[in-house]
């Protein structure tokens, strides 16, 4: 029997292993195995949301042993640490530190990324990411230990009418705009569960970009509509900013003056993990992505394939496909195709990316573009908007749980989300 293995339980990793366990597992005509760091899967374009108490990650959670008993696959748990192409051997760590080989005839490497700091000084010790769940939650702990600790200042008397809480976020894409226009919310919201006096008013956030305007995936009169957006709820946008270090006591700019923080956080770029780079001797990109060729295999060896945002996919436009959820899961659907035609001894496909739009969710409403039919996309905001970047992340879970599963889970989440963000803030001593 054929064992399949993947490694990284994202996006792309789980939707590939519930597709091969239905068609190849059912039936034992393929040993599929899914490896992942986690017991669990959320979907990574929330993370801002569990970030600011908005999603219930105890709800939206998809656990991977409960996905594999449902959809005919093992799961194991354990760190990715290296490939024996020689022997075709994955080589993980498992949660008692003991080195592990599981042997594959079909491997798919689909580990995600992690933020890109680019070298910058400071950004490791002082800026926390938000790459995964457990950094969401850490983002959210620091979050409301200050409000909490602004409180008992303003209870003392210890503070000015000046004085804010000031937060700083870098790189002006997807995660950090999203994250900053939730924000205030999650202020105010706290306000009103523990300290009347505590409201948006003593918040002052930043979203700082390089480049000279933020969302770069989208027409420039969409980016700048959102920037008004954030602008009338007083989030500062600052673009044009280069940082060149990180200090304690905030961001250090190439020109200007030192923007002052309480919490730092960076959301500028992406790469994949850096143990990744020439992993095996496969070609990697510059950003440590492997390089596949256009059925998605490495250019170095056919049975091993990558999806997901460590791949480096080239398109027909010169450019890699992008690092996203949509990306993902298109490169899953097509990476799937491919395992059944190699099985098959037929000819594979070639994956070709197809951007179908990009909806940003500024909390109550939302703004982007969508893919019409054939090659035009249309601007939408506001409550449609908003819908359709609801109905991505449940198509999302549809894939994996099926239309009925994914009705409860919008129930669950729709009540969680009445008493969420009290909860997180009232069950503290």
């Amino acid at each position: 029997m054929k064992k399949i293995v993947i490694v990284g339980g994202g996006a792309g990793g789980l939707e590939l292993a519930t597709d091969l366990g239905d068609k190849l597992g059912k039936n034992n005509q393929a040993e599929i195995t899914l490896i992942d760091k986690n017991s669990y899967h959320l979907w990574k374009p929330l993370l801002h949301e569990v970030a600011t108490g908005v999603l219930d990650e105890q709800v939206d959670n998809i656990f991977y042993a409960s996905q594999a008993q449902q959809h005919h696959f093992l799961f194991t748990q354990g760190t990715f640490s290296n490939i024996d192409r020689q022997n075709k051997q994955v080589i993980i760590t498992d949660f008692q530190d003991e080195t592990v080989s599981i042997r594959y005839d079909i491997l798919v490497v689909a580990i995600g990324s992690t933020s890109n700091d680019f070298g910058t000084p400071g950004v490791n010790e002082h800026c926390i990411f938000l790459d995964d769940q457990n950094a969401a939650i850490q983002l959210r702990e620091t979050l409301i230990t200050k409000f909490s600790s602004f409180c008992s200042m303003v209870d003392q008397n210890a503070t000015s009418n000046s004085d804010k809480i000031r937060i700083a976020i870098v790189g002006g894409g997807a995660t950090g705009v999203e994250l900053a226009s939730e924000l205030p919310h999650m202020v105010d919201a706290f306000g009103a569960c523990r300290h009347n006096k505590m409201c948006s008013e003593l918040l002052e956030v930043a979203v700082i970009e390089a480049t000279d305007r933020i969302l770069p995936a989208l027409p420039e009169d969409t980016a700048l509509s959102i920037t008004n957006t954030l602008q009338k709820r007083g989030i500062n946008v600052l673009t044009n900013t280069m940082i060149t270090k990180a200090e304690s006591d905030g961001f250090y700019p190439k020109d200007g003056n030192t923007i002052k923080a309480d919490i730092m956080i960076w959301t500028a770029g992406v790469k994949a993990p850096d143990y990744l780079k020439e992993i095996a001797g496969l070609e990697s990109s510059r950003s440590n992505q492997l390089v596949v060729k256009p059925t998605l295999q490495t250019t170095r060896d056919d049975s091993i394939f990558v999806i997901g945002d460590c791949a480096y996919a080239m398109q027909g436009n010169g450019r890699a496909a992008p690092p996203s959820a949509q990306a993902a899961h298109q490169m899953a659907k097509i990476c799937f195709e491919n395992i059944i035609r190699s099985l098959n001894n037929k000819p594979m496909k070639s994956f070709k990316y197809i951007d179908n739009g990009t909806i940003i969710s500024l909390h109550d409403t939302a703004q982007g573009v969508i893919k019409l039919l054939g090659k035009s996309q249309m601007g939408v905001k506001g409550f449609l908007a908003l819908m359709i970047h609801r109905f991505l992340y449940r198509t999302h879970q549809a894939n994996l749980l099926g239309i009925f599963k994914t009705m409860r889970f919008a129930r669950a989440s729709k009540f969680m989300y009445k008493t969420k963000s009290t909860s997180i803030f009232t069950h503290r001593d």
